[in-house]
């Protein structure tokens, strides 16, 4: 199968760039031609928040272009991974019109909330879900702070929505969770169009085992407060669990406050910034993986990794994070935001060790149920080969009618 990627790259590094080249890899390892066609974030190219806005409503250039590819490279599927911003979803209309079939990944929830991220004021907002043409993001200016950027997003949003971009050029959303496709449907894309696609992680094999010399719980991501790193600090300092420590790896602009705890606090660690290879070394070797994000995020690499070996987690209790995690005796949650039910949760580790060891088999059983490069290649080549079917099916009709 021949397949077209596609994506519009971020200012900060993300999952989303990661995913696009780790799948592209498995499916050129399975046999498959892929070519990828990806644009600059909007920050390397110099451009404002209102014109990044204004070409997400339909950038002819980057339509203009996807289309001599699609011309030249022929693929059967068209698989965007971020359209937005400079992409903007006429590359699927363009896709489209030459017949061939498209898929998107969902990263994040820029279909439904213009900011992506469902995430305002310091929690969760769902304002704009289900809401055509989301004033509310307009009025609080969720797109850079900007309500003319905000407005001009919005305006791609509704237009494509209005032309039937998002309901017919789309042949399917692949939802990284559950949560994501409950998301995407009621904001009104037909479930039939979502598929829930997990993320993938390389299989890092079964060797790893947790610290006895010296146990701890790791944290491993960007030190920002959507992360919860301060819910994470202040529930250690509220708990201080007998026995073990807390290490944390990562950077960002709360470094200070960590190093500052852990200047303080001789049971908390922070060991900077570590390689992808040290970073799961450090996850397989802890007593267990703390995920205390405060907003949804997409699907957290993070917990694949520690499910990959077999490290369980305590993640917050916000569906999209802990359904990964929670229903299959992987870990436990704990009430978002909320120190006093986090340290609670910190204190249970420490106290019963024994039942967090056993709970490693069952972390690794939920990554080799959804989350190996193999189930990746597997759902992908069975989505691809349902919408190329469904268009032969659609010019068939058009054909006999």
């Amino acid at each position: 199968m021949r397949i077209l990627l596609a994506h519009n790259h971020h200012a900060s590094l993300g999952g989303a760039m990661e995913v696009l080249a780790h799948e592209g890899l498995l499916l050129e390892g399975a046999g498959h031609e892929v070519t990828t066609f990806t644009l600059p974030a909007a920050d390397d190219l110099g451009l404002s928040a209102i014109r990044a806005g204004a070409k997400a409503v339909w950038n002819a250039e980057a339509a203009r272009d996807v289309g001599r590819l699609i011309d030249d490279f022929r693929p059967d599927v068209l698989h965007v991974h971020t359209p937005f911003p400079l992409l903007s979803p006429a590359v699927f209309r363009v896709a489209a019109a030459r017949g061939v079939p498209s898929v998107t990944t969902v990263h994040s929830y820029r279909y439904s909330c213009v900011a992506g991220t469902c995430f305002r004021a310091g929690a969760p907002c769902e304002d704009c879900v289900g809401s055509t043409f989301k004033l509310a993001g307009i009025r609080h200016k969720c797109y850079h702070d900007s309500m003319a950027a905000t407005g001009a997003l919005t305006a791609s949003l509704v237009l494509h929505r209005s032309l039937g971009t998002l309901h017919g050029s789309i042949n399917r959303f692949l939802a990284l969770t559950p949560f994501s496709k409950r998301l995407l449907v009621r904001d009104g894309i037909p479930e039939s169009h979502v598929t829930v696609k997990a993320n993938t992680v390389e299989d890092p094999g079964t060797s790893f085992r947790p610290r006895e010399d010296l146990p701890y719980v790791a944290f491993a991501g960007r030190l920002i407060d959507v992360k919860g790193v301060r819910t994470l600090l202040d529930a250690w300092r509220t708990s201080s669990p007998p026995g073990l420590v807390l290490r944390i790896a990562g950077d960002g602009p709360l470094r200070g406050l960590v190093e500052q705890r852990s200047a303080e606090d001789e049971t908390i660690e922070y060991v900077g910034w570590l390689s992808q290879e040290d970073v799961t070394a450090f996850m397989g070797e802890a007593t267990c993986v703390v995920v205390p994000s405060e907003w949804y995020e997409g699907q957290p690499l993070v917990t694949l990794r520690s499910l990959s070996v077999g490290t369980p987690l305590v993640t917050s209790d916000l569906e999209n994070i802990a359904e990964d995690v929670v229903p299959y005796g992987a870990g436990l949650a704990f009430r978002t935001g909320d120190a006093g039910s986090l340290a609670s949760v910190l204190t249970s580790v420490a106290r019963d060790p024994a039942s967090w060891r056993a709970r490693r088999s069952a972390a690794r059983a939920a990554y080799e149920a959804r989350h190996t490069p193999e189930a990746t290649v597997s759902q992908l080549e069975r989505i691809y080969g349902e919408v190329v079917a469904e268009g032969a099916h659609r010019s068939w009709r058009r054909q006999t009618s």
